[in-house]
């Protein structure tokens, strides 16, 4: 039997994987066996009973990850000078190490924005509601 070129590594199928979780594993499984390991769309689904059709279906849903995983915006980049550093730290401990970071290397701040002149002072609205009216003594 003919086999199609696999489509993805191993690596990009882990990579892959956490948005997959709601698929359930044997769908997750029959699209690793037609992306990563090359199977006819029959061999991916026949230990799972699905036809090829299905297979089809499922390795559509799981490209369709695939592209939103790659279309997530990249990370800025950094200043002229400046080096991308990812750091795993305890939840517990992020502001202590943001702390630490900010204290060695101070980030420039932004000069603060400049008072606008303005050609005419404010002028007050009038109001425009109605004075209150007043009631006569009879009830």
């Amino acid at each position: 039997m003919r086999k199609s070129a696999p489509r993805f590594t191993e690596e990009e199928w882990q990579r892959l994987l956490p948005l997959l979780q709601n698929i359930h594993i044997d769908r997750q499984q029959a699209a690793y066996r037609r992306l990563v390991m090359g199977t006819t769309f029959v061999e991916a689904g026949a230990p799972f009973g699905y036809s090829a059709q299905d297979v089809n279906f499922i390795v559509k849903s799981v490209l369709r990850w695939w592209e939103k995983l790659n279309s997530l915006p990249d990370k800025p980049k950094p200043p002229p000078g400046w080096v991308t550093l990812e750091v795993m730290v305890p939840r517990n401990h992020v502001d202590d190490v943001r702390r630490v970071v900010e204290a060695l290397y101070p980030l420039p701040h932004a000069p603060a924005p400049r008072a606008r002149k303005s050609a005419a002072p404010p002028v007050a609205q009038k109001s425009t509601r109605s004075p209150a009216k007043t009631t006569s003594g009879r009830r």
